[in-house]
């Protein structure tokens, strides 16, 4: 991602969609206390494996957190606050799934149609694209 280098509309939406996912990979702001208790105990020694085995997401790894940061910058830094909450409300919802943006929670959300949300998406990366051409 070069700063004074060719941008076009699909890199930055590839790059918020990864900002999105590397937002999501990276440890919580707040962490819940863990407290200690003993579990009840069970009539077999064997009974005390786990029934379901939780698997996570990976760490985010350097560069990705670097990208994160030059397009959370970029996100930021828009005039419209529409703009900025359409941008980072559709990478999020896009985050980790194959099928894109979820086009109605969005438009719940924005209190307005699924394509209107689509079309205003679009004119968002449109803005983000000539907002970093011209800077």
């Amino acid at each position: 991602m070069k700063q004074n280098g060719s941008y076009s509309v699909l890199r930055l939406h590839l790059w918020l969609l990864e900002a999105a996912e590397t937002e999501r990979r990276m440890p919580p702001a707040l962490r819940r206390q863990s407290y200690s208790s003993w579990p009840d105990a069970l009539p077999e020694w064997g009974e005390y494996t786990p029934e379901v085995t939780h698997v996570s997401l990976g760490k985010a790894s350097n560069e990705q957190v670097d990208r994160y940061d030059r397009v959370l910058g970029w996100v930021c830094q828009l005039p419209d606050d529409y703009d900025r909450k359409l941008l980072w409300s559709a990478a999020h919802s896009a985050a980790f799934r194959n099928r894109g943006p979820a086009w109605s929670k969005l438009a719940r959300l924005m209190h307005c149609d699924r394509r209107t949300v689509k079309r205003k998406y679009e004119q968002a990366l449109l803005n983000l694209y000539y907002f970093l051409k011209c800077k």
